[in-house]
């Protein structure tokens, strides 16, 4: 009778420790891991290398590892790795210890034992492009988050979450969007410029600027299934535009981001580089952006001619002197989105700047060397070769000496004056040579190694008489590159405005 008893109660307590498996219709069937790809068809691999489907596929790891790495490929494409994490779940250790793993008899066969970090993996492929495939230039604006500060955006378990721009501004997906891109067709040539600086508007007049507008952000940190998980849900709305203010093409996205091991900043990232990766990438958005970038069409010059008086520097005995006497007709234009350099080419007021200084606006404020802040309304503005014309109304400016930029010789001294990217360094003087002649698409410009900086743009660069020969528009940044600036010649500038010198009579 003993013996009877003990075995009914070794088989009820089997049954009871396995109630789990035996009463879940769901946990007796496989249970897989959803794994997906931006693009169809990628190969996926074990740890051993060998193939064992391509995506979209539902894959049920190995119940004898622990950790198991697979590797996604595909042709023309950077390869990513996924970590799949088998870990026992929640009672069943205690269970193991108490019942000496008695449970394991059903259980272990069929895998209930265990749950994985993750059920989905959405893997996403950045394409690679040969080397010399012709690439579009971004520059990257800063984010424009239409959250207020102190607002409720989720809760972490119990407490609630709240935002704060301050967390999120310098902590956004441009690392992420700048790694690797020497493999793709564009090129953020801003990656290694500090945005929270004042006016990052700089480098180059093709370039097309990127704007994230971040409508909403919702956060949560919960356990589920055992496993504490942050999500990350965000629509942003992405703005491609040129530097005259000009929408190239605007695009609405949402993206849920979801990890067990990262936090809602790192998932933000995460997903702001990813569905950027996925607009920049795709053919149709490629053509247009390289085509927008292309400036060369030459534009019928519509303006009215303008005649300026030719002014002249005066002769001084020392250098410092002149320098002086040229740095009352130097400006720094300013506006809400930052700031950069102009110069006065008449005493009426007619001030030179970067068209992309102004940004189409129709009114900026302009510094004067002597803390006198004037307004200057847009005259004229050619977008296609960097050059606007303002007016300040008034008289007895310090109109600079405009000259026939041909007398400019490869190796003649040459300096810049203007606001580097601090504004309370108006009036820089930096010094250099002229490298030499560029031509880039249609356009030349003097080469130089003169000091440039943002807030430069828009300054002129003179000859050592104190002539304008040209003006600072762009310099060239990247890894390795240091010292390369390029000026829009004067005669350029005159041409494209419509301006021509005319003494008095």
């Amino acid at each position: 009778m003993t013996r009877y008893i003990t075995v009914a109660f070794s088989l009820i307590m089997l049954l009871l420790s396995s109630c789990a498996t035996l009463l879940d219709v769901k946990s007796q069937k496989t249970k897989g891991i959803f794994i997906t790809s931006n693009t169809l068809n990628a190969k996926v691999f074990n740890s051993k290398n060998q193939l064992i489907g391509t995506t979209p596929l539902l894959y049920n790891p190995s119940k004898n590892t622990g950790l198991q790495t697979l590797t996604i490929e595909k042709d023309q494409y950077e390869s990513q790795k996924i970590t799949i994490e088998k870990k026992e779940k929640a009672g069943f250790a205690f269970l193991d210890a108490m019942l000496l793993c008695v449970p394991c008899l059903v259980d272990y066969p069929t895998g209930n034992i265990y749950k994985y970090n993750q059920d989905t993996f959405s893997v996403h492929l950045k394409r690679i492009y040969d080397k010399d495939v012709e690439r579009v230039s971004f520059v990257f604006e800063e984010t424009d988050w239409k959250i207020a500060d102190g607002s409720k955006i989720g809760k972490s378990i119990n407490d609630p979450v709240y935002f704060k721009k301050s967390s999120y501004a310098s902590y956004l997906y441009k690392s992420l969007s700048c790694e690797g891109q020497n493999y793709n067709r564009y090129k953020i040539i801003n990656c290694n410029e500090d945005l929270s600086k004042e006016n990052s508007l700089l480098i180059n007049a093709n370039s097309i600027l990127i704007k994230p507008i971040v409508n909403e952000l919702r956060t949560n940190f919960l356990k589920e299934k055992g496993v504490y998980n942050t999500t990350v849900n965000a629509s942003v709305t992405w703005i491609f535009s040129k530097r005259s203010g000009k929408v190239i093409k605007e695009v609405q996205q949402t993206f849920i981001k979801k990890s067990d091991r990262a936090d809602t900043k790192t998932l933000l990232a995460r997903g702001l580089s990813e569905t950027l990766a996925n607009i920049i990438e795709n053919d149709t958005n490629y053509n247009l952006f390289i085509a927008e970038s292309k400036t060369n069409k030459e534009q019928e010059n519509l303006f009215n001619e303008i005649k300026i008086e030719p002014n002249k520097a005066p002769t001084f005995s020392k250098n410092k002197d002149l320098i002086g006497y040229l740095m009352k007709g130097v400006v720094t234009i300013k506006h809400g989105d930052g700031h950069g350099s102009g110069f006065f080419i008449s005493n009426d007021g007619y001030l030179i700047t970067n068209y992309h200084v102004i940004k189409d606006k129709k009114q900026v404020d302009v510094q004067l060397n002597e803390s006198i802040t004037l307004t200057a309304e847009l005259v004229r503005g050619d977008e296609v070769y960097d050059v606007a014309l303002l007016k300040v109304s008034g008289q007895n400016f310090r109109g600079l000496a405009l000259i026939n930029s041909d007398s400019a010789q490869t190796g003649e001294d040459v300096f810049a004056i203007g606001t580097p990217s601090d504004i309370s360094l108006g009036q820089s003087v930096t010094k250099g040579i002229i490298s030499g002649k560029r031509k880039i698409g249609e356009k030349i410009y003097f080469q130089t190694d003169v000091s440039i900086n943002s807030g430069n743009s828009g300054g002129p660069l003179l000859n050592e008489n104190g002539e304008i020969i040209g003006m600072v528009t762009m310099k060239l940044v990247g890894d390795g590159i240091e010292g390369i600036g390029f000026c829009v010649p004067s005669n350029t500038i005159m041409e494209k405005l419509n301006i021509k010198l005319q003494p008095k009579q």
